[in-house]
């Protein structure tokens, strides 16, 4: 071999500077683009599964209001809209039942006796929708009931709330009045 030869052997036996910045600023790029991605998935992630903790709290208050409606033979709707009590024709401690929503939580009741003059936190992350009232009488026999729910831990930034609104009505033949509830 000539010394020709081998300087040529000994300039190709690496990567030159360039070649190795030019990977290297590649494999960044890939790097970040990956990362990004990554990132991405686990917000919209933790958005869904706050959407979806809303949703299933939302879900819950309002089957509640309705099953409390559909048994009742009497209800009243107090404090500019926001308590709904409830006389049902359940027997032993579901006959009196109530709901307030206050603060950002609702409070509901549910017993046999006049009910106490404090209420449990029953669920909270709660809101009214605008101004409209948490509940509204709908006829003689039915009540329209409008919130927003929040997810209780949001792991990301504040979600927007899920909005709820519907209609309960009375489906009890036998009317009655509010005592011995209330």
């Amino acid at each position: 071999m000539s010394a020709k030869e081998s300087n040529r052997a000994s300039r190709d036996a690496g990567y030159s500077l360039v070649e190795l910045i030019v990977v290297v600023v590649i494999l960044g790029i890939l790097g970040s683009a990956v990362a990004i991605i990554f990132a991405n998935t686990w917000r919209t992630q933790a958005n869904v599964t706050d959407q979806t903790q809303a949703t299933t709290r939302g879900q819950l208050i309002a089957s509640e209001i309705e099953r409390s409606m559909r048994n009742a033979i009497a209800f009243e709707i107090e404090n500019a809209g926001s308590t709904l009590k409830v006389n049902t024709s359940l027997d032993g401690s579901a006959q009196c039942q109530a709901f307030s929503f206050e603060s950002g939580e609702l409070r509901m009741v549910v017993s046999d006796d006049p009910v106490p003059s404090t209420w449990p936190v029953w669920q909270d992350q709660v809101s009214n929708a605008g101004t409209t009232p948490y509940f509204a009488a709908k006829g003689a026999n039915g009540v329209v009931y409008t919130f927003n729910a929040t997810a209780e831990n949001s792991q990301t930034a504040p979600t927007a709330p899920v909005h709820f609104t519907g209609d309960a009505y009375m489906r009890n033949a036998a009317e009655g009045t509010m005592s011995p509830c209330w």
